[in-house]
């Protein structure tokens, strides 16, 4: 009689609810791509909203439309439009801001993709 080593055994694969038994590739959501200039024309917009005086609106549009699809060069543009925007709010206004954000309607995301930008500075 041959003995086997139940240590060696993967009880995961016989588990038809296990991880192993599907494709992950399935839970990271479908991203359309974006352009470069689509980017650029949508930095333009927000920096004219800046001008205006209307930085809350302006880091509510750039934390709203991240470019989860575009190229490393379109990234980088909305990298330093969103620093841009930080830069320009006061600090004393920065947290009324930031609550004004949480509490409204997709507040919750558009500041889980500032902390993406702020860790990726």
């Amino acid at each position: 009689m041959t003995t086997m080593n139940w240590r060696t055994i993967n009880i995961d694969l016989l588990d038809p609810e296990s991880p192993a038994n599907f494709s992950t590739a399935t839970l990271s959501p479908a991203v359309s791509s974006v352009s470069t200039a689509e980017v650029q024309n949508l930095s333009s917009q927000i920096k004219q909203l800046l001008r205006g005086g209307d930085g809350e609106g302006a880091l509510r549009g750039a934390l709203e439309n991240p470019p989860y699809g575009g190229d490393a060069a379109a990234k980088e543009i909305h990298l330093a439009t969103v620093v841009e925007i930080l830069q320009s709010i006061k600090q004393s206004e920065m947290s009324p801001i930031l609550n004004r954000i949480y509490n409204s309607d997709g507040g919750i995301e558009a500041l889980d993709v500032l902390m993406k930008y702020l860790c990726e500075l």
